[in-house]
Formats: C-alpha cells, sequence, structure tokens
C-alpha cells in the first residue's frame, strides 16, 4: 500500500510540477523530453495499479475504493489516448488529468483528511467576461466556495430596516 502512496503522490507532482529533466539538454529539448517522460511515467504507473488491483493486491481497500479508482484510470488513459506527451494535452484534457488522478491518489490514501486535501481544478468564466480561467485549491477549500456563493445567493435581496 505504501509504495502506491509513492507512486501516486509521485504521479500527482509528476503532472504538477511538468516532471523536469536536469538542465544538461537546451531548454526545449529538456522540455519537449520532460513532457514525454512525464506522460509516459504516469501511464506506466497507472498500468502497474491497473495490473495490480486486477490481480487482487488491494492492501484492505473496498470495492468501492477500487471502482472509484478503476473508473478514474479509465478518464486518465482515455484523456491521453493518442498523445505522447503533456503538451499534446489542451487546458481542459490537463484539468481532467490532474483531477482523476487526485482522485486515484485519494483513494490510494484512503482517508478523509486525504480527500479534503485531494488539489482539484475547474475551469469557470470570469465575471464580466468571456475569458476562462483555471482555477485549483483542495477539495474542501472548493467546499468552501460553493458554500459561500450559495449563502450570499440564500441572502434576502432586500435589507428592509435592517439597513447599515
Amino acid at each position: 500500500m505504501k509504495r502506491w502512496l509513492w507512486l501516486a503522490v509521485l504521479t500527482a507532482a509528476m503532472t504538477a510540477a511538468g516532471a523536469q529533466e536536469p538542465a544538461a539538454q537546451p531548454p526545449a529539448a529538456q522540455q519537449s523530453a520532460s513532457h514525454e517522460d512525464g506522460l509516459q511515467t504516469i501511464l506506466t504507473q497507472q498500468q502497474q495499479l491497473q495490473r495490480d488491483l486486477d490481480a487482487g493486491k488491494t492492501n484492505g481497500m473496498t470495492a468501492r475504493q477500487v471502482n472509484l479508482i478503476h473508473k478514474s484510470q479509465r478518464e486518465v488513459f482515455a484523456v491521453t489516448q493518442g498523445k505522447t506527451r503533456l503538451d499534446q494535452l489542451s487546458m481542459d484534457e490537463k484539468v481532467q488529468l490532474e483531477n482523476a488522478l487526485e482522485r486515484i491518489n485519494a483513494e490510494v490514501k484512503g482517508t478523509r483528511a486525504g480527500q479534503d486535501n485531494k488539489q482539484v481544478c475547474w475551469r469557470e468564466k470570469q465575471t464580466g467576461t468571456t475569458v476562462n480561467v483555471t482555477r485549483c485549491g483542495t477539495e474542501a477549500e472548493m467546499r468552501e466556495a460553493r458554500e459561500g456563493a450559495r449563502d450570499f445567493l440564500e441572502r434576502p435581496k432586500v435589507c428592509g430596516d435592517r439597513c447599515g
């Protein structure tokens, strides 16, 4: 189980950091190699995790956790199908890949704290424009923002006697 925790954390870190290579290569070659190596490392790790789960090496995971991991892995493989490098993914695909890897990581950890600390990203329109922006944060931060927005919308629109 600890091995998969390490692999999942490494996968998420490599996705977020772009899997940097040593500086011995020229910058263009370094960037190209890091994007290719990063995606190949992610796919190799996910394929190994899939083989181990299929072989019954679940180490105390529930059937629900295993099913959620398989579902997220299908999403990883679908998003990366036909791609050999991370820079071939669109921004939406990168967000989708990152979220799927974070879900896998959280299930491998298998704790509520792991779920709350799971990094998620989402695309939303910036107010007053047609520009899409990517926002990232923990699951707990996203839940707080959602609840804050809901509370704002549920407030009375007319303040009556109590206006300051």
